[in-house]
Order: structure tokens, then sequence, then C-alpha cells
């Protein structure tokens, strides 16, 4: 199935100039993109907006998480070409923005540790689109994201670390790399890791994409 064309209308106040100091890496950029096509389902595609990768639609001020010292090793432990995805986070994360939806009343200062999050496509990302959100989640080796739900229909892809994923109509089940995830809206889920730290590819489709999980 092709890809629709959507025109967006997005606040100026946070669009770039047409000539940028700093450009979001172009590799990163495309190889997010084609691993996007690769999990998106094909009724997914009509929502997938055109992107200039020379132009993003927002620059967002850089932030560091303490989850980004488990990068290296995912990308030892990373398949081609999946680890040149991970080298390109790696290089360019001094002036990327990482994130995190959750506090220290929610779950704790080990959890908050072991976990975050990029954002390159969404209503608040770099590319701006109010149809779908999709971004990398990074977890660390020994941590477990309890079980939540959201209104958004979601979908992970793991590229590099072999976790367990809950599902509320499945329990928990390990999930190699490459394995396409799927979480319909609504639905409990969760994921924990044992020994391995993780990072995937994920994409939400539907309801509010700035929407804070409720918690079991």
């Amino acid at each position: 199935m092709g890809r629709g064309k959507i025109v967006e209308f997005i606040d100026t106040g946070s669009i770039m100039n047409s000539k940028l100091d700093w450009q979001f890496p172009d590799l990163l950029a495309r190889a997010w993109w084609n691993l996007v096509k690769t999990g998106c389902p094909a009724d997914w595609f009509e929502l997938l907006p055109e992107l200039d990768f020379d132009r993003p639609d927002r620059s967002l001020e850089p932030q560091s998480l303490a989850v980004l010292d488990y990068l290296p090793r995912l990308a030892s432990m990373a398949t081609a070409p999946y680890r040149g995805i991970i080298d390109s986070l790696i290089e360019a994360q001094a002036n990327l923005r990482f994130g995190q939806t959750y506090s220290e009343a929610d779950f704790g200062a080990e959890f908050l540790r072991q976990y975050g999050w990029i954002k390159i496509l969404g209503p608040d990302a770099y590319w701006h689109s109010s149809q779908l959100a999709s971004g990398f989640l990074i977890l660390g080796n020994d941590v477990t994201y309890p079980q939540h739900w959201h209104e958004a229909e979601e979908i992970y892809l793991p590229i590099s670390g072999n976790a367990e994923w809950y599902r509320e109509d499945q329990g928990w089940q390990r999930q190699p790399v490459g394995t396409v995830i799927h979480h319909s809206g609504g639905v409990k889920h969760g994921t924990r890791t044992i020994g391995e730290p993780l990072i995937a590819l994920y994409l939400w489709r539907g309801g509010d994409l700035n929407q804070k999980s409720a918690i079991q």
C-alpha cells in the first residue's frame, strides 16, 4: 500500500528555520524510518506522513538520561543492520532529547535509572504527526516496566536485547529481537529485562499520543 501524504498544521512557534545550526542525524532518521515501515502494519501505512529528512519540524533541547549508559552494550549485542541504528544514537546522543513519562513517585528511583525513550515522530517530536508517534524505548538490564495500559494501539519491534513481554491475554512471554509485538488500545501490558538491556522501536496509533499510561 502506498503512503498517503498528510497535511499537518503546526504551531509556528515550534517550526525550525530554513537554515539550521544543527540537523537531526540523517543516518539515524533514515534507519529509524525504514524500521518504522518494516514494523508498520499495512493498515497503518496511510497514516505515515511525508518527511523532509533535511528539515525536522522542531528543534528540541537536548536532555540526557542514565539509561543511555546501556547503549554501548546494546550496540555490542546487536546484529546488522540494527547495530548501525544504535551506533548512530550513541554518536548523536549529546544533541538529542531523551525523556521519561513517569516520576520517582510512580515506580521509584531505580526504575528511572533504567528507563527512557526518544520520540522522533509525534505531536511534540522532531517530526510532527497528530496520528502516529514513534521512537525508541530503552530499558536497563534488570528492570520491570509494570503492567499499564493506554488508549493508543501500540507496536514494539525489539532491535537489541531479549526481554519478557506481558499481555493480559497471554501472560509473560520471551520475545526475541525482530519480533513485532502488538498491544491493542486499553490492553494491560508490561516488559521486564533479565540480565540484558533492551532497545525497541515503538509505534503508537490513535487516542491521546501524549497520554501518561494508566498504571495497574
